[in-house]
């Protein structure tokens, strides 16, 4: 897609690719494992009910977090930017796909100029190399932080390259004893499933959520499997379909995600996206969500947690609560692709320009520090 004037405009104020972290005053890996997770402790990123789901693993979720550094910036990388006088602001970046990223867990010790900083220096080191094919955030909508500046960026990079998709959380036991779902018929997915898988996975979240997990192109994440299996971790991703019996368009479908255990703190990177056609009759939704999620049961296994974490659209609900879900909490998935990765830059920047102009304005400290959680 050629570049427009304001998009050419942009990336010529950039700077270049080798001077890009220092010329934001930005540190890529400065901090350890521990000065990391101290950071979030002192921010309050870890709540109470998400740390009471992430301490009994926690020891296991530093050591994952040491192997994923151990890759350089291949695999994890944290940028941080202010010191300890005018306080640190940090966010962390992990390969989702073999050419998509997720940022997560922003955060602030009420410095908005640091907070910048990694924002603006991440986006534009990407947007210097290229090869970045999207990029995806996750946060929760009653945060006025990230819905302020991430829930309205649709409005900046457009439709076309961005969305913003609000869901479900639930937590279903893994002992769960499913009912195997009636006449629905669940297929596990090969190649001649690429159609169908397209087809379900576009009316129930989108173009860009197909685009941006590579569902077609790397469906089963074998290449980034591999880049995590370099240190002694995994990245995978199961899929099956559900059909009405004897016929052959797909009504729901399930993807398991499977990865280093706590590299998001609300397990993202575990997840199980359960995707129903929004025509599925209400009656019609106990038997294929528990049919699906029986099938993708086996994906877990060896999890190291008790319950699943399934990610849903309101029509599964009710179908969910009667299998014994439990519902945890609403997040909203932003995702923009490559085309629209100097939009984004300039949708942050400003963004943050208005807040300091407040800030400068009123001559006080600003309310908002950033924290995604």
């Amino acid at each position: 897609m050629p570049l427009d004037a304001l998009d050419q405009r942009t990336l010529s104020g950039l700077p270049r690719l080798s001077e890009v972290y220092d010329a934001y005053g930005v540190q890529v890996n400065a901090l350890s494992v521990n000065e990391i997770f101290a950071l979030y402790e002192r921010t309050g990123f870890l709540y109470p009910d998400k740390a009471a789901r992430l301490l009994p693993h926690l020891g296991q979720v530093r050591e994952n977090w040491r192997r994923m550094l151990r890759g350089g910036d291949s695999l994890l990388y944290v940028l941080t930017a202010g010191d300890k006088k005018r306080g640190r602001a940090s966010i962390a970046v992990w390969r989702t796909t073999h050419h998509g990223w997720t940022s997560q867990h922003l955060v602030s010790e009420n410095n908005p100029i640091a907070s910048r900083a990694v924002m603006l220096a991440g986006t534009a080191a990407s947007i210097l190399k290229g090869i970045d094919e999207s990029h995806q955030n996750w946060f929760r909508p009653e945060n006025r932080f990230p819905s302020r500046v991430f829930g309205s960026m649709v409005q900046t990079i457009g439709q076309s390259l961005s969305s913003v998709q609000r869901h479900m959380y639930f937590a279903l036991p893994r002992n769960s004893s499913l009912p195997s779902g009636g006449r629905v018929r669940i297929v596990p997915y090969d190649a001649s499933h690429e159609d169908a898988l397209t087809l379900i996975a576009s009316v129930a979240r989108g173009s860009i959520y197909v685009t941006a997990e590579q569902l077609t192109t790397d469906t089963e994440l074998t290449q980034v499997n591999h880049m995590y299996s370099e240190v002694g971790l995994r990245r995978t991703r199961r899929v099956w379909l559900a059909y009405r019996e004897y016929k052959d368009e797909p009504i729901g479908a399930v993807i398991a995600y499977r990865g280093p255990l706590g590299l998001n703190f609300s397990y993202i990177e575990n997840r199980c996206d359960l995707l129903l056609h929004p025509t599925l009759p209400d009656a019609d939704a106990v038997d294929v969500v528990s049919a699906l999620l029986k099938a993708s049961s086996s994906a877990y296994e060896d999890f190291e947690l008790d319950v699943i974490p399934v990610i849903a659209e309101e029509l599964a609900a009710p179908a969910l609560f009667r299998l014994g879900a439990e519902f945890l909490r609403h997040y909203c998935q932003g995702t923009w692709l490559q085309e629209g990765q100097l939009r984004f830059y300039r949708h942050v920047d400003g963004f943050y320009s208005r807040l300091q102009a407040r800030v400068e304005k009123h001559s006080m400290q600003p309310s908002l520090i950033g924290q995604e959680r």
